[in-house]
């Protein structure tokens, strides 16, 4: 009788010790985040220690949004072969995550990239004749011929090409331009997995260069309440507000021009087109019309001439997976 009693307190007080523990390591006290931190923990990923991401997604009606990691790490090598996916079948995506000390996303890196399959000439693959079974990496010098590099060097390059070998044979030339590099930071209410502030960034090829931010403030409640733009001077391109439930409009966005003066003000609705007021220099009202708010959208890198000018291999297709 007395073992079966200590057995029942042991199965009642386990998972009250194991979210304890939790909480205690990650200052959380929702017991689903405490949960969802400790089945991170068991995927292997640790606080403040970068690791390469799956592409996947997990996109359902009933799932609810949060920060943290759906899937384990990556090794490099899975990591620079991403696929095309069927949600964005107009590039791949290298990811570097990493979790703060709650376990839920504190930085994540993008660098997108648009893979082909090319044919090289005769003189360039010559020098792949002896390459062993796998995938190599290479860079055109200035006379347009292959000299190798590592992996870790490829994917900090902005065009590099990769041959994949099997059997002995050449099965795939590809070549990989970079078209973005994207950064998010995030920070938490304290004592809560509640998104405080998300700061997205853009950057030029250097990876120093910020060509566009945006800065994205959030109440306890998770509604976001302010966003603001800028561009590669820090200006504001445009601030968005956010209005509560049963007003008119839904948010109100203020668009600005170089110069830092106020051009327009769209008043959103739930539904429907927003309202446009047109502003002159002094901030008076010179137009009221109706339209959609324009997105402000950073061009992609422009691809070196020396691996533009290589011919398309329009044999192969890519496969495009979920």
């Amino acid at each position: 009788m007395k073992k079966k009693v200590t057995l029942t307190l042991t199965l009642i007080m386990m998972p009250l010790l194991i979210y304890l523990l939790g909480a205690m390591m990650t200052s959380l006290t929702n017991p689903f985040d405490v949960a969802k931190s400790i089945e991170i923990r068991t995927m292997g990923i640790k606080p403040h220690v970068p690791y390469y991401d799956s592409t996947e997604t997990i996109l359902h009606h009933y799932r609810t949004p949060n920060n943290y990691p759906d899937f384990s790490p990556i090794t490099l090598e899975q990591a620079e072969d991403a696929p095309y996916r069927v949600d964005y079948p107009f590039s791949t995506e290298l990811k570097i995550n990493e979790v703060g000390d709650n376990y839920q996303f504190k930085i994540r890196w993008s660098y997108e990239r648009k893979p082909q399959y090319i044919l090289l000439n005769n003189q360039q693959q010559d020098c792949l004749k002896e390459l062993e079974n796998g995938s190599h990496f290479f860079i055109l010098d200035d006379d347009l011929q292959l000299q190798p590099i590592t992996i870790e060097n490829a994917i900090t390059l902005p065009n590099y090409i990769r041959v994949t070998k099997e059997m002995g044979k050449i099965v795939a030339i590809e070549k990989k331009p970079l078209l973005s590099i994207s950064k998010w930071e995030y920070e938490y209410w304290p004592h809560s997995a509640k998104l405080h502030y998300l700061r997205y960034f853009n950057y030029a090829i250097d990876k120093k260069t910020i060509l566009q931010s945006l800065n994205v403030e959030y109440n306890e409640e998770g509604k976001s309440l302010i966003s603001v733009t800028k561009n590669q001077n820090n200006k504001p391109i445009s601030i968005k507000k956010h209005y509560p439930k049963g007003n008119e409009y839904s948010s109100e966005t203020t668009l600005f021009n170089e110069q830092g003066d106020k051009t327009e003000i769209f008043y959103t609705p739930s539904v429907g087109d927003s309202k446009i007021v047109h502003l002159d220099k002094e901030g008076n009202i010179i137009e009221v019309t109706y339209g959609r708010v324009p997105s402000h959208k950073i061009a992609n890198f422009e691809e070196e001439e020396r691996y533009k000018n290589l011919e398309i291999d329009t044999s192969k297709k890519y496969i495009v997976v979920n």
